[in-house]
């Protein structure tokens, strides 16, 4: 159960790391850093905008012979970002199938590890939130974590901290 937490834990982490592998992505390597923007691949260089295509160097920087290892590195680490996300999804989705799993408490368990993996709310603060008392906090995030391990979000574990 202990491997579940540190899955949930990691979840912002995972987020982070996706922006900060994308942006070493887009650093271009001959002593110019990119503005980039996440949304749309775009790297600002002066005052003109160029699209970057992992895996290729863009046009206006064909000429000056940059090194094709360079390529490859961005776009492993362009691979690494996006799979950062999926996993991200993935986390997401087995919170989400906790409100399908128990029809009576699957609200209150998703908003419970919400609450304290994504959020890092204090007990006390969660308890106020949903109105429960300490002990019911307790059985939701213990029932919580214990159907996310049978789903096998443990095995996440060592993909994440690899990425991070």
């Amino acid at each position: 159960m202990e491997q579940v937490e540190e899955v949930l834990y990691s979840y912002r982490s995972l987020k982070r790391a996706s922006k900060r592998l994308r942006r070493r992505a887009c650093t271009i390597n001959d002593g110019l850093k990119s503005n980039y923007s996440a949304d749309k691949n775009v790297a600002k260089i002066g005052k003109k905008y160029y699209r970057i295509t992992p895996g290729r160097v863009s046009a206006s920087y064909n000429q000056s012979n940059i090194v094709e290892d360079n390529i490859i590195r961005n776009d492993d680490l362009l691979c690494r970002a996006k799979r950062a996300d999926e996993l991200r999804k993935i986390i997401q989705e087995d919170v989400e199938e906790l409100r399908k799993d128990d029809p009576e408490v699957g609200e209150e368990m998703a908003k419970v590890i919400e609450l304290k993996y994504f959020k890092k709310y204090k007990n006390r603060k969660i308890e106020i939130e949903l109105a429960i008392s300490d002990a019911t906090l307790y059985r939701r995030r213990v029932k919580a974590l214990e159907l996310l391990e049978q789903k096998g979000l443990q095995l996440l574990f060592g993909e994440i901290m690899s990425i991070i």
